[in-house]
């Protein structure tokens, strides 16, 4: 088949490779409009009912695993006389790639084992074994997420392999070995019947492979690699490469052990003793987690400032030169939560954490710390602190040093001049502002009162830069997301930002936030991507400050799709677990076409915060652009619901109904928002979406020139590559809307 035909209803793209397994092509769903991997059976097997039938029930056990690092078979197809798999396309290099005989960094080669576990761990318990696990058979992306192919899809073989059928006789879809000899476990070589122990001895010889850019088993012939298989015993990890951490070399050579009853019990079990091994960047250099301290007040509304202080430690320690700090939403993941510390550890990739509790009585503050090493839990160093409110800064700047001092980090002058660098010296004015940016986390309707607070922040302390940076993003929160008139809200977050850059211009935030506002509402198109920059430059892990770079400017306003995903991948590789960044990358991968995996992100993203407009309506968009729209359609209804019914949540809704053929439930949506535009504010431009879905285009062009009059900034977002302005974008007189906004 070549690129353009038919099989069924699907358009064949391209050829991904080809093999005695049959033929893989990139195809494209007209139905769904969605691109797909087609793997085309060969004529052997399509022509044997048992077989084919053997293979049908295969595919229909795995496409119900359903699991992030599974790759997901969609159906058993059969058209124009062929049988055919559909799957997801999966965008990446296989591990093989990635090796290519040269050894992994440490924690790559853990976080990456880890995931092929875990994923063999959830086949296990549904009765599948891979029998086919080798490098080619797993694709990394490039934030290191990784998907296994073929599970439980390897020919089952019922005698021992001969010379005859290695190499050349035995290719998959990709053209490399299938049962590669150089993976298989000894009960493969003597022809046994297999288990679920097979896979932890492939898995054990993938990862002496990563660790060491070495194979475990040689030889020149068939016969030879059998027999190393057998009989030999590798030579030990830490002899090809010292570095390894020992406890990683132990779980390899478990893996190893020719007696299957002497492996690992489950794959399981392998899963768990990969979150243990210390990870290689804390090898090479301190690293700290700064976790949510207690609130030990009675009164929980100075929970706040119990997370505050964490926060505030946190970007203290930020500051010094040589001290690698877990980002904040990451670290503040655990709040509530009673996990391990060496699960922490493992998961933030740090090799201490900073525990704390926070006692106000009046004007006086106890504040305990403790300094824990993760791998044994053991206490370092901790030390009560009984002060006046009035000595707070000094309290922070002190108890960074001691950190700094314990875990033998050098503080540099310049180093040590930002430490003392205190955000104000008014108390009130920094509880306001604590509480304040809580609040923001919050979104939705709690904007409001976070930017009274931080209105009165700056008003107690005119000087106060964050807060004034703070002030600027609230702002520009409320003008794209459509909560009030743009001329109401977006100059003052440009004034914000201006007066946070002029107090302090190596302030990050400010440069960020300043960054925002000259996009949105200025439409200095220049000046605002070199402000992004510069926040990078002065924070590179400044989660928010790269998410925005990547969607708004990138993405949205430059079409530079793959520049943009690079930067939201980025920002979730250095705060992995936050929800906020996965909800970024989520819309990211989804503007740049790659839907299936932004749907897996948006999924990852609700579930770390279940409570939150953003995700829920992240994944609502998500799920329509990949054309789910039953589940897009639920999730929209959560996103109203959680939100109070925000007018997003009823546009957008319209155009995944009109998508899905529903006509009279997209014009219910567009209505309700209509109605509700006479009770109070809402966007323009969110209106023009929803009367395109229902195909009144007139009022669609009219409502965008509106919106450009009074410079909504959600037309800026909707006018290049967002998805969500695409039926806008098709209206040829919509072309005068970008001649007015004079997009780069």
């Amino acid at each position: 088949m070549k690129p353009g035909d038919r099989l069924g209803h699907y358009t064949i793209v391209a050829l991904l490779g080809s093999g005695g397994m049959g033929a893989v092509y990139r195809a494209t769903d007209i139905s769904l409009g969605r691109d797909v991997a087609l793997k085309v059976l060969p004529p052997e097997t399509a022509g044997d009912r048992e077989r084919l039938e053997r293979f049908r029930r295969e595919a229909r056990a795995v496409a119900a695993l359903n699991y992030p690092h599974i790759v997901t078979i969609y159906s058993v197809e059969h058209a124009d006389g062929m049988h055919f798999l559909t799957m997801e396309l999966v965008q990446g290099r296989t591990l093989e790639a990635l090796m290519a005989e040269r050894p992994l960094p440490i924690e790559r080669v853990v976080d990456v084992a880890r995931q092929i576990a875990e994923a063999v761990a959830v086949a296990h318990e549904k009765g599948i074994v891979h029998r086919d696990l080798k490098p080619a058979n797993v694709i990394v992306d490039d934030s290191g997420r990784a998907k296994v192919l073929d599970f439980g899809l390897a020919k089952t073989r019922a005698a021992a392999w001969s010379g005859a059928e290695s190499a050349t006789a035995l290719l998959t879809q990709l053209g490399t070995l299938l049962g590669t000899p150089t993976y298989m476990s000894p009960e493969q070589v003597k022809g046994l019947d297999v288990d679920h122990r097979t896979d932890i001895f492939s898995l054990g010889v993938m990862l002496y492979e990563m660790a060491t850019g070495a194979r475990p088993f040689r030889g020149r012939s068939a016969a030879e690699l059998a027999s190393s298989i057998l009989r030999d015993t590798p030579p030990p990890v830490a002899d090809l490469r010292p570095s390894v951490p020992s406890d990683l070399a132990e779980v390899i050579a478990r893996c190893l052990e020719k007696d299957p009853a002497a492996r690992f019990g489950s794959m399981a079990d392998v899963a768990g003793a990969l979150r243990r091994p210390a990870p290689a960047d804390a090898a090479r250099g301190p690293s700290v987690a700064v976790l949510p301290f207690q609130n030990l007040c009675a009164d929980p509304d100075n929970e706040f400032f119990a997370d505050g202080l964490a926060e505030e430690l946190l970007n203290a320690l930020t500051q010094i030169d040589g001290l690698r700090v877990a980002a904040r939403t990451s670290s503040f993941s655990f709040k509530g939560k009673a996990t391990d510390i060496a699960d922490i550890g493992a998961k933030l990739n740090v090799a201490t954490a900073l525990e704390g509790s926070v006692r106000r009585s009046g004007n006086r503050v106890r504040v305990t710390v403790k300094l824990v090493d993760v791998a044994n839990g053991f206490q370092i160093w901790s030390e009560r602190y009984d002060r006046e409110m009035a000595d707070i800064f000094d309290l922070q700047d002190e108890i960074a040093r001691a950190i700094a001092e314990r875990l033998k980090v050098a503080l540099t002058a310049a180093a040590s001049a930002r430490l003392v660098k205190a955000a104000t010296s008014n108390v009130e004015a920094y509880e306001l502002y604590l509480r304040a940016r809580a609040l923001l986390l919050k979104r939705g309707r709690h904007v409001a009162e976070g930017i009274e607070g931080l209105q009165q922040a700056v008003d107690l302390d005119p000087r106060f830069a964050a807060a004034w940076a703070g002030l600027a993003d609230a702002y520009s929160v409320r003008g794209f997301w459509g909560m009030a008139p743009p001329g109401d809200t977006m100059p003052k977050a440009l004034t914000a930002a201006r007066r946070a850059v002029g107090l302090d211009p190596d302030l990050a935030e400010g440069q960020s936030a300043l960054a925002l506002a000259l996009l949105l509402w200025e439409r200095d198109y220049a000046a605002a991507e070199a402000a992004f920059r510069r926040c990078l430059e002065l924070n590179p892990g400044y989660t928010q400050g790269r998410c925005w770079y990547g969607i708004f400017d990138l993405q949205w306003v430059r079409g530079r799709l793959e520049e943009g995903v690079m930067e939201a991948r980025r920002a979730l590789a250095a705060d992995p677990l936050s929800a906020y960044a996965a909800a970024v990358l989520a819309l990211s991968l989804g503007t740049a076409e790659q839907t299936d995996e932004a749907l897996d992100m948006a999924r990852f993203g609700v579930e770390r915060d279940p409570d939150a407009l953003l995700t829920h309506w992240t994944h609502a968009l998500c799920a329509h652009w990949h054309g789910a729209h039953e589940e897009s359609i639920a999730a929209f209804t959560t996103a109203a619901a959680v939100s109070g019914r925000h007018p997003f949540t009823l546009v957008y809704a319209a155009a995944a109904y009109a998508d899905w053929g529903k006509p009279a439930e997209a014009r219910s949506m567009h209505n309700e928002a209509l109605a509700l535009s006479a009770q109070s504010y809402v966007t323009r431009a969110g209106l023009a979406v929803s009367a395109a879905a229902i195909g009144d285009m007139d009022l669609a062009i009219a409502l965008a020139h509106e919106a450009c009059d009074e410079r909504d900034p959600v037309l800026v977002i909707l006018s290049r590559t967002c998805p969500a302005g695409s039926r806008l974008r098709q209206d040829p007189r919509f072309a005068e809307i970008g001649r007015r906004l004079a997009l780069p």
